[in-house]
């Protein structure tokens, strides 16, 4: 069980505000919700995956709870993918930390679903589904992509609730079966960009209003090319 933040924007973050939202992470981790209640409920290492312009410039993870890393560079970024992980399947390592890599794209996840891979480097069923998403999506489409969720669907234990990322584009997916208060994801909407997370919070980088995604509704961002970032969505 976990939680996790994304943002996507027309201009890169500034250092700090990239820290800020880490920062708010970290708060999740120690302070947010877990499903037996209380804090201090996903200490098992934190991750992040950041890009600018399409291009790489950060992949870090960690074994120590996100409250406790060791990693404080300032940056600017313009997406990212932070992630605090309480294991469920597999043991706390470096291997089984969050946000996971495979064939260029980058996945966390919330839930757990019965899924496993021999190409996986770690123990995890997150990485497996990763694989098995990217492969049987291959090349990956909005369509194909959909079509690879729902053959995995009836494999989910609790939730399948993921952020997926290229770096070119930022796919969003709210998938619970189980508990669909805690495997939950909201979105931020404004004119510099988008910002989703496992719950909203109070904070000053972005303004607006948070919304909650539909359940098992998959949610494409995209640059249009003019400035804007654009999202599409997909019933599954």
């Amino acid at each position: 069980m976990c939680r996790m933040l994304s943002f996507m924007t027309v201009e890169p973050l500034l250092g700090y505000e990239v820290e800020e939202l880490i920062d708010a992470l970290a708060l999740m981790a120690s302070r947010g919700r877990t499903l037996k209640g209380g804090g201090m409920g996903h200490p098992h290492g934190w991750g992040m995956v950041a890009f600018r312009s399409g291009r790489l410039i950060l992949y870090v993870r960690e074994v120590e709870a996100a409250w406790k890393r060791s990693f404080y560079q300032r940056f600017r970024a313009d997406l990212a993918v932070v992630h605090a992980r309480a294991a469920s399947v597999g043991e706390v390592s470096f291997e089984n930390t969050h946000p996971f890599e495979y064939r260029g794209w980058f996945l966390a996840h919330n839930g757990s679903v019965k899924v496993r891979s021999d190409k996986a480097l770690g123990s995890t069923d997150t990485e497996a589904m990763l694989i098995e998403l990217v492969d049987s999506s291959w090349p990956l489409t909005p369509e194909s992509l959909a079509e690879s969720i729902r053959g995995i669907r009836e494999k989910v234990d609790s939730s399948m609730t993921f952020l997926l990322t290229s770096g070119e584009e930022l796919y969003a997916l709210k998938g619970a079966v189980k508990h669909p208060d805690y495997f939950n994801l909201y979105l931020l909407r404004e004119e510099r960009g988008v910002l989703l997370a496992s719950q909203p919070w109070e904070q000053q980088v972005f303004t607006g209003e948070w919304k909650e995604l539909d359940n098992w509704t998959l949610y494409r961002f995209y640059r249009d090319g003019g400035g804007g970032i654009k999202v599409e969505s997909l019933s599954l």
